[in-house]
C-alpha cells in the first residue's frame, strides 16, 4: 500500500470526533474541551460574572467527559467499557480537582497514565486538559479488571489493568510503592553518592519490573507486549532508555516502544512512567515483524487478529524551512509503515507526539489522504523533544478475508 500525500489540510481533519472499530476495540480521536468552529465554549468555562464558583479544570474535564460519553454510545459501547485512557493535563497541580470529576464518571476507573505537559503545550489556546481514549464492544470482547496481588494499590482512581479479549491494557506504571517515601527505595539513589549512579536507570529498571509483575499477573509477558510508551521528564536522556532496552532485550526481539517527553509526572521526584499495551501469552494470531527504517525514522510494527500496531520514531532534521521538513518527515515515515502493514489495509487510528505545538499544521499537511480522511487522530505533545513519535493503528482487511 502507498499512501498519498494529504495535500489540503484542513482543521477538521486533526479536530474531528471520529470513532473507528477494529476487532472490537472502540478507538476515539484524542478529545478536549472544545469543538472546531469556537474553541473552548461557554459551558466548559468559569462564568465572567460568577468568577469563584467551579473551576475551569473541573468545567472543562465534565464537558469533555459527557462528550465521551455521547459518543460511545452512540458506537454501541460506554463508559464502563474503556479499556485504556492517556491523559495529558497543562498543570498537575489541577490533578486533583481533574480527578473529582473522573470518579463521577467512572464508577469502575480504568487504566490511566496522567502527564503533565505544561501550559504552553495544548494546541487549542485556554485547554487545560486532553484524554486519548480506546473502548470496547462488550458483545464482542470479554472486558475484565485485572489486579496484581503483589503490587500495591493506586492512590489514583484507576484500575492496574483491563483485559479486553486477548488484549492487555496497563495503566502507567511509575518507580513508586504509593508510601510515604514516593519513590521506591529501590527506585532511589543513595544520596550519599549522588553522582556514581543514574537516577533514571534506578527509576527505569524498578519500573519495567512493576510491569513485568502486573504482566505476569495478566498472563502476559514482554515477548507479547505490542507497544510500549516511556514518558520521561528529561527526553534528553532518551539515548540510555535505548542503551538499557537493547540490554534488557539481547538476542531477543525487543517489544516496540516510543519515548516521548512531558514537564512533570504525578510522583514526586519521578523522572519516568512506562504505559503498555499487550496481548495474553498463547495468542495465536500475534505476529511481529523486524523493526526497520531509515536513517532518520525507525519503525516497527506488530498485529493480532486484524489490527495492526505500528510505531515510528523519527528524527527531524533541523535544517531547512521546518514545515516542509516536518511534512517530508511524517509522509516518509507512513511510507515506511505502508512497507510493513501492506496492501488491504484501512486506516483506523493515529496518535503523533509532536515536539512544538505548532508542528500540528505541518503534521496536518505530511498525513497521508486515507488517514486524513477516516482516521482517527490525536496530536499530543513530546516536550522537549525534537523528534516525532507515531502510533499508528491499521485494519488488516486481507487477514479479514483469509478468515
Amino acid at each position: 500500500m502507498s499512501y498519498a500525500s494529504n495535500g489540503s489540510h484542513t482543521v477538521e481533519t486533526i479536530l474531528d470526533e471520529r470513532v473507528v472499530i477494529s476487532d472490537g476495540l472502540v478507538f476515539v480521536s484524542g478529545l478536549t474541551a472544545s469543538d472546531p468552529k469556537g474553541g473552548v465554549p461557554p459551558q466548559a468555562a468559569v462564568s465572567a460574572e460568577f468568577p469563584y464558583y467551579g473551576s475551569d479544570i473541573q468545567k472543562q474535564t465534565t464537558y469533555l467527559l459527557e462528550k465521551l460519553q455521547n459518543i460511545l454510545t452512540a458506537h454501541g459501547s460506554a463508559l464502563e467499557h474503556v479499556v485504556k485512557t492517556q491523559v495529558f493535563i497543562t498543570d498537575c497541580r489541577l490533578f486533583d480537582a481533574f480527578d473529582q470529576i473522573w470518579k463521577k464518571f467512572f464508577e469502575v476507573p480504568p487504566p490511566r497514565t496522567t502527564v503533565g505537559v505544561g501550559p504552553d503545550s495544548m494546541a487549542i489556546p485556554g485547554t487545560l486538559v486532553a484524554v486519548d481514549v480506546i473502548a470496547a464492544l462488550p458483545e464482542v470482547l470479554d472486558i475484565r479488571q485485572i489486579d496484581s496481588p503483589r503490587l500495591p494499590k493506586p492512590l489514583a482512581n484507576y484500575t492496574p489493568c483491563v483485559g479486553a479479549g486477548d488484549w492487555l491494557f496497563l495503566a502507567g506504571q511509575l518507580p513508586t510503592e504509593f508510601g510515604d517515601t514516593g519513590l521506591a527505595p529501590e527506585a532511589s539513589v543513595n544520596p550519599l553518592f549522588p553522582h556514581h549512579s543514574s537516577a533514571l536507570l534506578a527509576q527505569a529498571k524498578y519500573t519495567i519490573d512493576v510491569c513485568q509483575t502486573l504482566l505476569e499477573d495478566s498472563g502476559s509477558d514482554w515477548d507479547h507486549a505490542l507497544r510500549v510508551a516511556i514518558f520521561l521528564k528529561d527526553v534528553t536522556q532518551a539515548p540510555l532508555i535505548d542503551a538499557l532496552w537493547s540490554d534488557m532485550f539481547t538476542g531477543r526481539t525487543a517489544p516496540p516502544y516510543l519515548v516521548i517527553g512531558v514537564e512533570e509526572l504525578l510522583t514526586g521526584g519521578a523522572e519516568i512512567e512506562i504505559d503498555v499495551i499487550a496481548v495474553r501469552t498463547g495468542t495465536a494470531s500475534l505476529r511481529r515483524l523486524d523493526a526497520n527504517g531509515s536513517a532518520v525514522t525507525q519503525v516497527a510494527t506488530t498485529g493480532v487478529d486484524q489490527t495492526t500496531v505500528t510505531l515510528a520514531q523519527i528524527d527531524v532534521p533541523q535544517e531547512g524551512y521546518r514545515l516542509f521538513v516536518i511534512e517530508q518527515a511524517v509522509r516518509a515515515a507512513f511510507e515506511e509503515a505502508a512497507g510493513q502493514i501492506g496492501p488491504n489495509t484501512t486506516p483506523v487510528k493515529v496518535h503523533a507526539f509532536l515536539a512544538d505545538v505548532a508542528d500540528i499544521y505541518a503534521f496536518g499537511r505530511g498525513l497521508p489522504q486515507e488517514f486524513a480522511g477516516t482516521a482517527a487522530i490525536t496530536t499530543s505533545p513530546s516536550v522537549g523533544d525534537t523528534r516525532i513519535g507515531l502510533e499508528i493503528y491499521c485494519r488488516d482487511d486481507a487477514t479479514m478475508t483469509k478468515g
